[in-house]
């Protein structure tokens, strides 16, 4: 019974162990700005993405934030290779109907990494989605 859990572990304990960039959405937050003449109401998103891993991010690595909202992809955020421990915010602004219902729209943040000059070497990609709702 006991061999169950360690197997479990097994993965966790050889990322542990292995150099690499994580980069990882650790926040997103939304916060109301202001209404616009009673009709819309702006929100202002901010996704931070902290590169959680032992290794900074080459300089060629092209990443970014894809923002979906209700399933359409309404924008992307750059953002700039990561030293180990360094993070980024990027922020999105959007306007929604002053009468939406609260818990009517849904956002989607998906974390993009990629190299145009070779393979990117991520310890794990378990922290590139987050969902938030309005």
């Amino acid at each position: 019974m006991l061999a169950l859990p360690l197997l479990a572990l097994l993965p966790m304990l050889a990322m542990a162990g292995s150099s690499c960039a994580d980069p990882t959405i650790v926040s997103a937050r939304v916060s109301p700005v202001n209404g616009m003449n009673g009709r819309l109401n702006v929100y202002e998103t901010a996704v931070t993405v902290r590169n959680e891993g032992t290794l900074a991010q080459s300089s060629s690595v092209l990443q970014s934030v894809a923002v979906y909202q209700d399933g359409t992809k309404v924008g992307e955020l750059g953002l700039q290779p990561l030293k180990p421990g360094a993070s980024q915010t990027v922020e999105y602004r959007m306007q929604r109907s002053a009468g939406a219902a609260t818990g009517s729209t849904q956002l989607r943040f998906v974390l993009l990494v990629k190299n145009p000059h070779g393979p990117v070497s991520e310890c794990s990609t378990a922290g590139h989605v987050v969902r938030l709702t309005i």
